[in-house]
């Protein structure tokens, strides 16, 4: 098998190590949200740069070998999307079907509290339309996606 070869089925069956420690890393955010009382502040949030962190390590060492994977780099953006984002709407879910104070609006009429909408509803919505541009460009290059220069 060449060194080429070797490299594409290295990073192929790197996606599974990720999957997983992307839902791992996600559970400990959460785990950190829940100690600090469901409140979602800049310090609760800092777990997440950690998350970006890994991801971007990962596509570092990963990410050419991933591209002439097909679909490869598409399906790493969708692990972590789905990892982050599933986490904060389970997360809201819960504290919503708990009445839990900590995700209702306040008195300013808002149906839920800022940070949590941002954190829940904006987040996804906002990077799901670069999973979807990201998806389609994926989708027009074949699955296989030219390293960055």
């Amino acid at each position: 098998m060449s060194s080429d070869a070797t490299t594409t089925s290295r990073a192929h069956a790197s996606l599974l190590p990720l999957a997983l420690a992307l839902i791992a890393a996600n559970a400990a955010v959460h785990v950190i949200l829940v100690l600090a009382g469901n409140r979602i502040t800049v310090l609760t949030t800092l777990p997440l740069l950690a998350v970006a962190i890994g991801m971007a390590i990962y596509l570092l060492t990963s990410g050419r070998a991933l591209g002439r994977v097909r679909y490869g780099r598409f399906v790493a953006h969708a692990l972590c999307y789905a990892t982050v984002n599933v986490g904060y709407l389970l997360h809201a879910y819960l504290l919503i079907g708990l009445g839990s104070p900590a995700i209702a609006g306040s008195g300013s009429g808002a149906a839920i509290d800022p940070t949590w909408l941002g954190a829940s509803l904006g987040m996804a919505g906002l990077w799901g339309l670069g999973l979807i541009l990201h998806g389609v460009g994926a989708v027009l290059d074949r699955g296989f996606e030219a390293p960055r220069r």
